[in-house]
C-alpha cells in the first residue's frame, strides 16, 4: 500500500512533505504506527553506517555531511521532544548520531540517525508522543538563536515498513511569517532517524531512508 503527503514547507528548520509508503506495520489513527516485536535490522548490525545516505541512494540529490549540530531550547521543558524532532535534532542522549544532508530538486533535507542503548528508543518515541498531547495548542522555541513560535500540533499519517513511525504537523512563525511544519520519525529497533527539511522532503529521500534503517 502506498500513501502520499502534499508538499509542506518548513520553519522551525523543520520537515516533510511527500512520502511514498512501503508495506509491513500496523498504524493507528493517531498516525503512530504501533511497535513490533522485533528489533530491527539497523540495531542488531551494531551502527548507522550502513543506514546513513549516500548520493547514490537519491537520484537527483547530493548527500553531504553538515559541519555543525543545531542548537535547539524551549521555554516548555515538556514541549522539547517535540521541538527538537520538529527541529531535525534527536531526543533524549544517544549513544552515536550520523547526520546528513541532501539537497536538490529545490529541497534541503536533513536526517538524523541516532543509535540508543536499551530501551532508549521506544523511551524516545513515547517522550514525542507525550508533548504532542501535552503541546498540542503550541509553544516557543529557539533554533540556532532564532525564535520560532509553533502554534497547534497535530499528528499525522506515518510511513509503514518500520518497527514505529510517528507524523507530526504544526504551523510555525518566524520573523512574522507563518508556514507549514512536519516531521517524520522512524525507529527501527534502537535506532532511529528524524527527517526534516525544507520546503519540503521529496519521496525520493523519505523511502531511500527508510530502506536503510530497515536494513
Amino acid at each position: 500500500m502506498r500513501r502520499l503527503w502534499g508538499s509542506a514547507v518548513l520553519a522551525l528548520c523543520a520537515l516533510v512533505s511527500a512520502c511514498d509508503v512501503a508495506s509491513g506495520g500496523t498504524g493507528g489513527e493517531d498516525g503512530l504506527l504501533k511497535p513490533t516485536a522485533q528489533p530491527g535490522a539497523t540495531a542488531r548490525a551494531g551502527g548507522l553506517g550502513s543506514a546513513a545516505l549516500v548520493s547514490r541512494d537519491t537520484n537527483g540529490f547530493t548527500v553531504s555531511t553538515p559541519d555543525d549540530a543545531r542548537k535547539v531550547r524551549v521555554t516548555q521543558d515538556a514541549c522539547a521532544p517535540l521541538a527538537y524532532a520538529l527541529s531535525g535534532t534527536a531526543v533524549g542522549k544517544p549513544a552515536t548520531t550520523v547526520v546528513r544532508t541532501a539537497t536538490g530538486e529545490g529541497a534541503e533535507v536533513t536526517v538524523v540517525l541516532a543509535a540508543y542503548a536499551s530501551d532508549e528508543a521506544q523511551q524516545a518515541m513515547d517522550a514525542i508522543a507525550t508533548a504532542l498531547e501535552e503541546c498540542a495548542t503550541g509553544f516557543t522555541a529557539t533554533v540556532d538563536g532564532d525564535e520560532h513560535k509553533v502554534g497547534k500540533v497535530a499528528a499525522e499519517l506515518a510511513p509503514e515498513g518500520v518497527d514505529q513511525a510517528m507524523g507530526v504537523g504544526a504551523t510555525v512563525t518566524r520573523s512574522g511569517r507563518a508556514t507549514p511544519a512536519k516531521a517524520v520519525i522512524l525507529r527501527s529497533g534502537n535506532a532511529i532517524a528524524y527527517l526534516s527539511g525544507t520546503p519540503s522532503i521529496p519521496a525520493t529521500v523519505l523511502d531511500a531512508q527508510l530502506v536503510k534503517l530497515r536494513g
